[in-house]
C-alpha cells in the first residue's frame, strides 16, 4: 500500500485544489498517510502572495526534505501559486523535489502518476472537519494596487451555477460523513458571475443552493465591498440557514488609501453599507480585513482607520501590515511607511479593538445560540467537545468548547454559553425539556 499526504499551505482556496490533488493520488492507488508507515509522497501546495508565505514556504520544503534525506519520505511534489512566482529560485534551492506540478494543472498531475485524464475532478476531503468549502470563481479582476492574485492565479473566471449546485450536492455526503456547514469563497465572492452572465450572479446562486436542502449552515466569506450590494440583505432576512456573518474586507477608510489602493467605495458608502447591514439585520455579525502602512499612511490617514475601527461594530478584525510586494505598483510608490511605524500602528489598533472583541463576545453569555461540533476535547476539564457558533468562521474566529454527553461531530447543537477567554467561548448542550 502507498501512503500519501498533502500540507496545503495559504488559504481555503488551495484547500479546494488540494482537495482535487489528493481525489487523483487516490485514484492512482494511493491512501491518506495514517502516521503507521513512511510516506510515499508528499505533495505542497504552496501560497505566494506575500514574501512571508513564500518563507513558510522555504521552511515547509527544508524540513521536508531533510525528512526525505532520511528515508521518511520517498517522494516530493510541489505545486501551487509558487509555481507563478519565486519558481526559479525555489528549484534552485530545492533539487531534492521529484517533479514540480503547474498551479491547478490537474492534468499534469495525472500525467506523471501514469492516469489517464479525467473529464470531471471530484474533491477529497483531508482535514477532519465538518464544513466543505465550495469555490465559485478563482482569480480576481480588481488589480487592487498591493494585490498579487491577479498576476498569480490570473483574472476572474467564474464557474457556470448549474456546476457548482452539482459539486454542492456531492460534498454534503461523503462516505459515512454528513456536513453540516457549505462555506461559500473566492477571491471576490460579491462579483460572482459578472464574467460568464454580465450581471452579479451570487443570489441568484446562493438561492440555488438553499434550495438543495442540504446544509443547515451556509456562509459566504470574500465580499469585496465594491461589488457588494444591500438589496442583496432580503437574502439573509428570508433564510435562516443563510449565515449573518459578513465578511467584508475594506483594507482601509481614509478616503486617499482607499484611491491609492485602487478600492472604489468611499469612506461614506462603507460607512452607510455597515449601517445598512445593522439596521436590517440587527443580530449580524461583521468581519472585516485591515492593512497598516500602505505606502502614504499619515497619522490622520491612521486615526480615521482607529476611530472607525471602534465605531463600527465588527466583531472581528483581520489586521495585517502591509507587505511591500515586487511587481506590485504599491510597491513603486513613494512615501513607503517604516517598519518600525507599520509594527507599532499594528499593536495600537489590536490593542484598541481586543478590549472591545471581548465585550461583544461576553454580550452572548447566558445566551443559547447554535453550536457546529467538529471534534472531541483532550485534557480541557470544562469540555469535552469543540464547536463553533454560526458566529465563527473556521480557522479565523475561534471556537467554542462545549460540555455535552454523546454528542455527534457533524451535528448541531443549542449552547448555552457559560464564559470566554480571548477568541474562544465555552458552553454546555441544552438538553430536552430545558430552556
Amino acid at each position: 500500500m502507498k501512503y500519501y499526504y498533502i500540507v496545503s499551505l495559504g488559504c481555503s482556496k488551495n484547500l479546494v485544489d488540494s482537495e482535487t490533488f489528493a481525489n487523483i493520488l487516490e485514484k492512482a492507488g494511493y491512501q491518506s498517510w495514517d502516521e503507521r508507515e513512511p510516506i510515499d509522497l508528499v505533495l505542497v501546495n504552496t501560497c505566494s502572495f506575500i514574501e512571508a508565505a513564500l518563507k513558510e514556504g522555504k521552511q515547509v520544503l527544508s524540513e521536508l526534505v531533510e525528512m526525505k534525506k532520511v528515508g521518511e519520505i520517498k517522494q516530493l511534489v510541489v505545486t501551487g501559486c509558487l509555481m507563478k512566482r519565486g519558481l526559479e529560485e525555489f528549484q534552485e534551492a530545492f533539487p531534492e523535489v521529484d517533479t514540480w506540478i503547474g498551479l491547478k494543472d490537474f492534468v499534469a498531475m495525472e500525467k506523471w502518476l501514469g492516469l489517464t485524464s479525467q473529464e470531471k475532478y471530484k474533491r477529497t476531503y483531508i482535514d477532519e472537519a465538518y464544513h466543505r468549502y465550495l469555490l465559485i470563481s478563482d482569480g480576481c479582476s480588481n488589480h487592487c494596487t498591493y494585490c498579487t492574485i491577479p498576476s498569480i492565479r490570473g483574472e476572474m473566471k467564474s464557474i457556470p451555477i448549474e456546476k457548482l449546485v452539482e459539486e454542492a450536492r456531492e460534498l454534503a455526503d461523503e462516505g459515512d460523513h454528513h456536513y453540516s456547514e457549505l462555506i461559500v469563497i473566492a477571491q471576490d465572492t460579491a462579483n460572482y458571475g459578472v464574467d460568464l452572465y454580465g450581471y452579479k450572479a451570487l443570489p441568484e446562486l446562493l438561492e440555488e443552493l438553499i434550495n438543495l436542502n442540504k446544509y443547515q449552515w451556509i456562509r459566504v466569506l470574500y465580499m469585496h465591498p465594491d461589488h457588494f450590494e444591500t438589496s442583496w440583505l432580503e437574502l439573509w432576512e428570508k433564510h435562516p440557514e443563510l449565515l449573518s456573518y459578513f465578511e467584508i474586507p475594506i483594507q482601509h477608510i481614509s478616503d486617499s488609501i482607499l484611491k491609492a489602493m485602487g478600492r472604489k467605495k468611499s469612506s461614506t458608502e462603507l460607512k452607510e453599507m455597515f449601517d445598512e447591514i445593522k439596521h436590517k439585520l440587527p443580530q449580524s455579525v461583521l468581519r472585516t480585513t485591515l492593512m497598516i502602512g500602505f505606502p502614504g499612511e499619515s497619522r490622520q490617514d491612521f486615526e480615521l482607520l482607529k476611530n472607525f475601527a471602534i465605531a463600527t461594530p465588527f466583531l472581528y478584525l483581520g489586521i495585517f501590515p502591509y507587505s511591500r510586494e515586487e511587481g506590485t505598483p504599491a510597491a513603486k510608490m513613494g512615501n513607503q511607511i517604516s517598519d518600525r511605524t507599520i509594527q507599532r500602528r499594528f499593536n495600537q489598533l489590536v490593542n484598541l479593538h481586543q478590549p472591545v472583541m471581548e465585550e461583544m463576545l461576553g454580550s452572548y453569555i447566558g445566551k443559547t445560540t447554535y453550536v457546529l461540533i467538529e471534534d472531541f476535547a483532550d485534557d480541557i476539564e470544562e469540555a469535552n467537545y469543540i464547536g463553533r457558533t454560526w458566529f465563527q468562521a473556521p480557522d479565523v474566529d475561534g471556537i467554542t468548547f462545549v460540555k455535552g454527553d454523546h454528542l455527534k461531530l457533524g451535528k448541531i447543537y443549542p449552547v448555552r454559553l457559560i464564559d470566554t477567554i480571548g477568541t474562544d467561548l465555552f458552553g454546555e448542550v441544552i438538553k430536552e425539556g430545558e430552556k
